[in-house]
């Protein structure tokens, strides 16, 4: 500060002696990156490929922010957090807003992050298990959540299997990977297509993949950027923050599938240990799956709809209003 202050003495003083006007060469300062703090969903992993791309690679900072992504104690932290105010945007499920509906927590989906289903059976081929009507009297390991069992469910039944009483469930909580690399499981439901799939491949086991969303469940976004809709209204400095953070986004997104070789480089930084080892296969498969398309509030009402006939809602949702629609 002072420094800055003797500048502009000299300046005023030169010019008051009546010598030759100084021309200041000095180029404007550039504004400080505006600080963005997103909570994820889960540790650093392939599926946010899109934001750490645009961290590394400078599209968030070309567009004048600086973030700061921050790993959860649960997976619901996002909406809770975001809806209170105390981050800025968050990544969510889109089964997880329509939970979050019910309860009257304020959030909605601005952007896609994996616009397509990621949960899978995955399913042991040494077992047999070539189509899900051969699940029947198999042992498949979920996760524990209900919208799990309840894709199951709609999994079995649109094979033509009674969903009661064709397999043996058991809950192995995450630890889906070692429940069928041990054989414990013939098949798992709630593991994603690009990871755990990617896990037991590794580990050589061969095993058939069936996204949920092909075998009966509606499609809907796996993982989605969530903002705080009160402020998305109410300031227009937040607006326009969402609004540079979602084309950076999308910018980012679009040069790590034009440039797997540098994302998987990327991701090989940033991910969470857990991944480290399936980061070569991981990234290319999921950046596959990363086709560009807008949120659709229809789509979102069929998925709602389908939930609450589920059993998984007590009340109707309104999948439609958790999709922001005004400008950005």
């Amino acid at each position: 500060m002072r420094y800055l202050l003797l500048i502009g003495l000299v300046a005023i003083a030169a010019g008051c002696g009546g010598s030759a006007a100084a021309t200041s060469t000095q180029a404007p300062a550039t504004p400080a990156p505006q600080k963005v703090t997103i909570q994820l969903d889960w540790y650093p992993n392939p599926d946010h490929i899109g934001l750490y791309t645009a961290i590394d690679r400078g599209f968030f900072a070309r567009a004048g922010l600086s973030v700061d992504p921050v790993s959860p104690s649960d997976v619901s932290d996002a909406i809770k957090l975001v809806a209170a105010g105390r981050v800025d945007l968050g990544i969510s499920y889109e089964p997880e807003l329509l939970f979050a509906q019910q309860q009257h927590i304020p959030a909605a989906a601005v952007a896609a992050i994996v616009p397509t289903a990621l949960n899978s059976v995955i399913a042991r081929t040494d077992r047999g298990i070539h189509s899900i009507a051969d699940l029947r009297g198999k042992t498949v390991g979920e996760d524990g959540s209900a919208s799990t069992d309840a894709y199951l469910t709609a999994v079995l039944r649109h094979a033509g299997l009674n969903p009661q009483t064709a397999v043996h469930r058991v809950n192995v909580g995450f630890n889906l990977v070692p429940a069928i690399l041990s054989g414990r499981v013939d098949a798992i439901i709630g593991g994603f297509q690009n990871i755990e799939g990617i896990e037991a491949a590794r580990e050589r086991v061969h095993t058939a993949v069936f996204p949920v969303d092909h075998f009966g469940v509606p499609s809907y976004d796996e993982l989605v950027l969530i903002a705080n809709p009160s402020r998305m209204r109410s300031d227009p400095g937040y607006r326009s923050m969402v609004a540079r953070f979602v084309h950076a986004l999308s910018a980012a997104t679009a040069w790590a599938r034009r440039h797997p070789a540098a994302a998987v480089a990327v991701m090989d930084r940033e991910t969470y240990r857990d991944y480290k080892n399936i980061i070569a296969t991981s990234v290319p498969a999921t950046l596959r799956l990363l086709h560009t398309t807008a949120l659709d509030p229809a789509a979102w009402n069929r998925f709602g709809m389908w939930m609450y006939r589920a059993g998984l809602l007590k009340s109707r949702p309104d999948g439609a209003s958790l999709v922001w629609r005004g400008r950005l």
